[in-house]
């Protein structure tokens, strides 16, 4: 089973699309201690619901929320990108100390240090069709998901996706 560390911007698009659950029966899920105190504990303020339904993932075992982790290597690519927010460093940081497989995310910034860095990294909308060709999502479940989702993801990502969903049988 793969591993994969959500920043604060892949976790909140995940749920908010509804296919968080099938998402942690496909893969270990990975929560860095930074990403739980800026997704979930800044969430319980205004998002009191998505907050009580992330925690209850963590409290099942299907979200793993980790501890803050350190290594040489991340703090050589952190230096450079001194803009990255605290939870995309605590992802990169626990991605390299867990030899995760995937970083999910969807913050341009983050997914510009991910591909000059090489780190593998999913978009919520990757993962949406990587759901639907594993059949862990229907037809139906896969395009209501992307549709939840269009309103956070750029018109382009968008129109790709319900292409891709379509295009599989």
């Amino acid at each position: 089973m793969y591993q994969i560390v959500f920043d604060a911007d892949g976790l909140i698009k995940v749920h908010t699309g509804g296919f968080l659950g099938e998402v942690a029966a496909e893969y270990i899920c990975l929560l860095p201690d930074e990403v739980f105190r800026e997704a979930i504990v800044a969430a319980r303020q205004t998002h009191t619901e998505e907050a009580e339904a992330l925690e209850a993932l963590i409290q099942t075992g299907k979200l793993l929320r980790r501890p803050p982790a350190r290594s040489a290597q991340a703090e050589r690519i952190l230096t450079m990108f001194q803009a990255l927010g605290t939870g995309e460093r605590g992802a990169l940081r626990l991605f390299l100390k867990e030899k995760a497989d995937f970083i999910v995310t969807d913050d341009r910034a983050f997914l510009n240090v991910l591909v000059r860095n090489r780190t593998p990294f999913l978009t919520p909308a990757e993962l949406l069709v990587r759901l639907r060709r594993a059949g862990r999502l229907s037809r139906e479940d896969a395009e209501s998901s992307a549709e939840r989702l269009r309103p956070y993801i750029r018109r382009e990502v968008y129109q790709d996706l319900v292409q891709r969903l379509e295009d599989i049988l």
